[in-house]
């Protein structure tokens, strides 16, 4: 069978697309009172389906997820290109880049979830006017392609970003307690893995430590290190995802991390599921466990592995740029204030 990985869904367009112009407006933001926290989720509220990545190659699995959102008492507004078909993305960057602005700037949409990931939302980064998202906060979720896209709004706005599921993604309990806990609620959260599924949690290196969350899909961040969006990592809790990468390209990510010094700087690390990344010939290669523990196992900070994090049924939502704590040895992560404002 053949293994899947997020490199699989890009399939080669041969001589690209002639996109049109759509150039950003963006003023220096404001800086003076960061974080800013958007304002929670009450049931009514109105959710805004976005698409700044691939296209959903089956549309009933937009319908399903509308579904599920107006069952939990929602409304949902569809960005305009969200069924649209252009090569592997739905539209063109600009079009991709104005649905997603568009939506920012909709007074009735309270939040933004996304229908999938893939690849794009890299591209689309120097076309957003993150000026705009400053001034209209609200709540904006997803994961895998879709971290490029939250880390730098979180480093270029002070916004509050929350790395979830996607639209095609699991929203079933116990992943929709985090839902609950999180943006329906002012109070504190620790998230622990009781119940839930593929969490084999093990400690590489013991301790409790502190500092701002942020992280998601490992090829992702690797895409954009090194660029003005992303922020220093200094006494940051770096998390990390993976799927479908072989233990080589995992160690070849990370080394490439490592050369950036974004591990001489963190305050700690949270290792998620790395989910199929397995060697086609395990007789010549490490497995993604040993190359995982090489990597961390002589850092001086608190890091544990296996957290319901990532491409797997159950997940955690977490919020990136909020300070944390994490316990290695408990395999938790505690938010040291609420992430929203009711």
């Amino acid at each position: 069978m053949k293994k899947v990985s997020r490199r699989s869904f890009i399939p080669s367009l041969g001589a690209l697309l002639v996109l049109p112009t759509f150039t950003s407006m963006s003023k220096k933001v404001d800086e003076t009172n960061l974080p800013i926290y958007p304002k929670g989720l009450k049931k009514g509220a109105t959710i805004g389906l976005c698409a700044p990545a691939g296209p959903s190659h089956n549309l009933t699995e937009i319908d399903g997820f509308k579904k599920f959102l107006i069952e939990k008492g929602f409304k949902v507004k569809e960005g305009k290109f969200i069924r649209k078909h252009l090569g592997y993305f739905t539209s063109t960057d600009a079009q991709r880049a104005e649905e997603f602005m568009e939506l920012i700037e909709d007074s009735t949409i309270d939040a933004i979830f996304f229908t999938r990931g893939g690849w794009g939302c890299a591209r689309i980064l120097d076309i957003l006017d993150y000026n705009i998202i400053q001034k209209n906060p609200k709540i904006i979720l997803g994961f895998s392609d879709i971290s490029s896209l939250l880390i730098a709004i979180t480093h270029k706005t002070g916004l509050i970003t929350f790395h979830g599921p996607n639209g095609n993604a699991s929203w079933e309990q116990p992943s929709y307690q985090w839902v609950e806990k999180l943006l329906f609620s002012e109070n504190t959260v620790l998230f622990e893995a009781k119940g839930m599924q593929n969490s084999n949690q093990k400690t590489i290196i013991s301790g409790i430590a502190e500092g701002e969350l942020i992280g998601g899909n490992l090829s992702v961040l690797c895409g954009i290190i090194g660029s003005k969006y992303v922020p220093s990592w200094e006494n940051k809790i770096l998390f990390l995802e993976e799927v479908g990468e072989e233990p080589y390209r995992v160690d070849r990510m990370l080394t490439q991390l490592k050369l950036n010094g974004v591990f001489d700087q963190l305050s700690g690390v949270v290792l998620g599921q790395f989910k199929n990344c397995i060697a086609e010939e395990p007789n010549w290669a490490f497995t993604v466990e040993e190359v995982l523990k090489q990597h961390f196992g002589n850092l001086k900070i608190p890091v544990f592995t296996g957290a319901p994090i990532g491409h797997v049924k159950d997940k955690y939502i977490l919020p990136i740029g909020q300070l944390v704590q994490i316990n290695s040895d408990k395999f938790t992560i505690r938010t040291l204030s609420s992430s929203v404002y009711q």
